[in-house]
């Protein structure tokens, strides 16, 4: 009696086994196809990631009326929008006469200890900003500008859209020579 429950359990099992390896098999018959449309849609998921221009900045100067506290840029078709808190302001981007941009770098505290690591520069510190200059609605000599530190990410992102959306390559405000007249 002892060896029929044991046979009968025993054939259970091995029913749930073969059960269980076609479930796998089943799986590992649509994985290939799973990852095909994740791989297919993930760019498209990125591009519609990137298709939100919206850009976190600080204002670090200009003439705009804002604090010199976070703010948001956005570029739209035909604007460029900086908004912080119940502020928004919009600028055409027809209007947009100069871009610039460039990078300030700084020591860390401690440099001197960050600086025992060759080639890797963990003393330095590096900001990037961005420079925006235009014509305002107020005549042809009424002139506006902001100047907005970015992250990396942003720097790069925001300045290829600007340029972009522009036609104005941007000027690298560290690649620029410096020209003293002397006059004797």
């Amino acid at each position: 009696m002892n060896n029929i429950r044991n046979s009968v359990t025993s054939g259970w099992h091995l029913a749930s086994n073969v059960m269980s390896i076609s479930v796998i098999r089943h799986y590992m018959k649509t994985l290939p196809a799973i990852v095909f449309l994740s791989v297919g849609l993930l760019p498209s998921a990125a591009l519609a990631q990137k298709a939100a221009t919206k850009y976190p900045a600080t204002y670090a100067g200009g003439s705009l009326p804002l604090d010199h506290h976070k703010v948001q840029a956005a570029l739209g078709k035909d604007e460029v929008v900086f908004m912080q808190g119940g502020r928004r302001i919009a600028v055409p981007v027809k209007n947009i006469t100069d871009i610039s941009c460039g990078t300030a770098v700084r020591r860390r505290m401690g440099a001197a200890v960050l600086d025992v690591v060759p080639l890797m520069h963990l003393g330095e510190s590096e900001t990037r900003y961005i420079g925006v200059a235009w014509n305002s609605a107020g005549g042809v000599n009424a002139r506006a500008q902001v100047l907005l530190k970015l992250s990396r990410g942003e720097y790069r992102d925001f300045l290829a859209a600007l340029e972009q959306a522009t036609g104005i390559k941007a000027v690298d405000t560290n690649q620029v020579p410096t020209v003293v007249h002397y006059q004797i």
